[in-house]
This record gives C-alpha cells, structure tokens and sequence, in this order.
C-alpha cells in the first residue's frame, strides 16, 4: 500500500467519520459546561446556606477523580445512556465543577461597591447579578475560561474508552487493519494539537484585549 492510500484512509476514516463526533462531543460539553459553571458559580458566591456546602462537596469530589473513572462509573450505571451522552454528562459535570470556582472567583473579584450601588437603587438582586455583576466576571474569568477550555477539549479524548466513535476511537479501530500505529496517532496528535493551540491563542488574545480594557494600553 502506497503513502497516498495510507493517507487516504486515515483522512477518510478520522477526519470524514471521527471528526463530526469529536466537535459535536466539544461542542455539547462545552455548552454544559459552561452553564454549570456559570450557574452554580454565581449560586456559591451568594453563599446561600447548605447550597453552597452541597456545591462545595460537589466540587471537591469532581475535582477530586480523574475524569476517565467517573466516565466508567456513569457506563455502568447508566445501562440506557448512549455512549455519547453518557460522555458528556462526565466530561461537563468534572469541567463544570472547575469552570464553577472560576466564575465564584470572578466574583470575589468585582467592588463590594458595584453590590452597594445596585442595593441603593432598589434592583432587584437578579437583575443586579445579570446585568451589572455577571458581565464583569466574565470579562474577568475569560483567559482562564479559556484555559479549561483546552483542558476540556484534550479531556474528550476519553470518550473513546467506552466506544464513543470520535476521531481517536475511528483511529483505535484502524490499528488491527492497518500496520502503521505511528502515522495514525501522529494524526491524532496533529489535530488536537491545532484545536488545543488554537484556543491557547485566541486566549492569550483575549487576555490582552481584558487588560488594554481594564488598565489602558500601557499595560499591554
């Protein structure tokens, strides 16, 4: 078999089959991700009785265990899930747990007296969280959002461990086929390299458009 067929096949069968998966793995875990950590981060920093000890607990056990383990806990449990969505309930409940203490730190970040002022004027406590608080927490937490972001799209590669036909599964079942497992994980590893690079870049540059916009150019 020629270079070119190698090529072929590999581009065909990881990039044609296992690479719609891949985003679509990302893409859903990140989006529940990201509403967990948002949620529940703005729950703990209200600091609401019981809440937030639970919360607490939740993330001190998620950030505890390594995510392929409760991946495995979930498939046995869980008999009717798909390999999918039980992928992503595990990713997005250990990504969630960290992007949670992120978005509560960000919190922390922001004047006592932007709470002061909204109290003063009679908001009401969600309106103050939507749309005076939370937007500066996010504009605070979005380099290191970023950089679970990457952790997570690096995270998905675990999904392959219980059959999820993503690009690295797709790659895993090309190995008895085809006597050539250094080209096939090179590609593996050029692909999530560009993703993970990618989002270190767009990180680095939204981390220096937050700083030009909080401390002015002479900073950047």
């Amino acid at each position: 078999m020629t270079m070119q067929d190698r090529y072929i096949i590999v581009v065909k069968t990881m990039l044609g089959q296992g690479m719609p998966m891949t985003l679509k793995l990302i893409g859903a875990c990140l989006l529940f991700s990201l509403l967990i950590g948002i949620v529940f981060g703005t729950i703990r920093s209200l600091k609401i009785p019981v809440v937030d000890q639970i919360l607490g607990l939740y993330a001190v056990v998620c950030r505890g265990i390594p995510t392929i383990i409760v991946l495995l806990f979930f498939y046995a449990t869980l008999v009717r899930g798909t390999q999918f969505w039980i992928s992503v309930l595990s990713i997005s409940l250990v990504e969630g747990a960290y992007m949670m203490e992120i978005v509560k730190g960000g919190f922390l970040s922001v004047d006592k007296g932007q709470w002061e002022a909204a109290k003063a004027l009679n908001l009401p406590l969600i309106h103050t969280i939507v749309y005076i608080v939370l937007p500066q927490v996010m504009l605070v937490t979005i380099p290191a959002l970023i950089g679970q972001i990457v952790m997570l799209v690096k995270g998905t590669s675990v999904a392959a461990t219980i059959g999820c036909m993503d690009v690295l599964r797709r790659a895993q079942l090309l190995l008895p086929k085809y006597s050539y497992p250094l080209e096939i994980y090179a590609y593996i590893l050029v692909i999530f390299f560009i993703m993970c690079h990618f989002l270190t870049w767009l990180g680095k540059r939204l981390e220096r458009t937050v700083v030009k916009r909080i401390m002015g150019d002479k900073y950047v």
